[in-house]
């Protein structure tokens, strides 16, 4: 069956924007909590807001069978938890290893 070409690319651009603001989002949240930066932490939901809006046209579509539609709807969510869950794993380690350091001192 012959798709319309300018659906392909919307769906290629939809594709290259869900990663681009995926990584943009990962990255401005991780600095926005190293940082304490209100602004940064904003930008970064702006980013997770539109890496969630460039999906819905991924899993709207007539290209994908209901496999691929329904990994891209569980990677959206999961990709939205990622930097919080991350976050508290790294800061979990670093709160251990001044606790280790800590102890060690005090022998």
């Amino acid at each position: 069956m012959m798709r319309d070409p300018y659906e392909v690319v919307y769906i290629l651009l939809a594709g290259f924007l869900y990663i681009l603001f995926a990584g943009l989002y990962a990255g401005l949240y991780t600095y926005a909590r190293m940082t304490n930066s209100r602004v940064s932490l904003l930008g970064s939901l702006l980013f997770c807001f539109l890496m969630v809006a460039s999906a819905v046209p991924l899993v709207k579509n007539s290209l994908f069978d209901p496999f691929w539609k329904g990994l891209i709807s569980i990677a959206t969510v999961v990709y939205t938890v990622i930097p919080f869950g991350m976050w508290k794993v790294v800061v979990t380690i670093e709160e251990l290893k001044h606790r280790e350091a800590k102890n060690l001192k005090e022998r």
